[in-house]
């Protein structure tokens, strides 16, 4: 299946959008909108595309209602979501669905362009676990539901200069996976002047980007504690809904 998201945020318009495949879109307040599921997917040989624009002075926050499980299809393990971001000067986005869950042995990659106008804001969270609940008793079952992988990539460019250009695997065979780290969470920021810091005793960290901006990502053993070691790095500016 493919998967196309289309949102706009106007300053005079509102917010405009259009969907076709596993998701759907409602637009729950002024410039708040929450992805829907409509279907399932990703399932493997599925392809996810999301296109936001935020036009110059508009604001958007971009959530979800419920986690998205990536599985495996019978003949295919893998599948994949593009996002398309695009800020203009004083244009405001905030972008923070709920986690991505990889389970099954399914294989999901995940790459987000984001061009921004130097004039933008934007605050841009992914939360990404292999494997579902940490309450399955059977060994095997557990095995069989963590043997997934994902791979993550992110690109930012602010007025024609390359800002970020980031990757990141989990999962199955990666070095994250080999240390006991089956869940990230990252915050990209901009702008966001603030220097650096790393976790004294965690895989953590806040580093100041070239450009002024800011990438927090942090490992952990499940999304809520990765979410909480990222969110105690960010808890002196976290971004206020608006």
């Amino acid at each position: 299946m493919r998967t196309e998201v289309d949102i706009v945020a106007t300053v005079d318009r509102g917010v405009r959008h259009r969907a076709v495949g596993g998701l759907g879109v409602r637009v729950t307040s002024p410039g708040h909108v929450q992805l829907i599921g409509t279907a399932a997917t990703p399932l493997g040989g599925d392809e996810i595309v999301v296109r936001i624009e935020v036009e110059p002075g508009a604001h958007l926050h971009v959530g979800s209602v419920a986690a998205t499980i990536a599985l495996p299809a019978r003949e295919r393990v893998d599948s994949s979501a593009r996002w398309e971001i695009t800020v203009g000067t004083g244009g405001r986005l905030r972008v923070d669905p709920q986690p991505t869950v990889v389970a099954g042995g399914a294989f999901h990659r995940s790459d987000m362009s984001v061009t921004l106008a130097s004039g933008a804001t934007l605050d841009l969270h992914e939360h990404i676990q292999i494997g579902r609940a940490a309450t399955m008793t059977d060994a095997v079952l557990v095995d069989r539901d963590r043997a997934g992988s994902w791979i993550g990539g992110l690109r930012v460019d602010v007025d024609g200069q390359v800002v970020l250009v980031h990757r990141l695997s989990l999962g199955h065979g990666t070095p994250a996976g080999a240390a006991g780290h089956r869940a990230a969470s990252s915050v990209f920021r901009y702008p966001d002047d603030r220097l650096g810091r790393v976790h004294a005793t965690e895989f953590a960290a806040r580093l100041q980007l070239a450009g002024g901006a800011s990438l927090t990502t942090a490992l952990g053993t499940s999304v809520t504690a990765a979410r909480g070691l990222a969110d105690d790095l960010e808890i002196e500016s976290l971004a206020v809904a608006t």
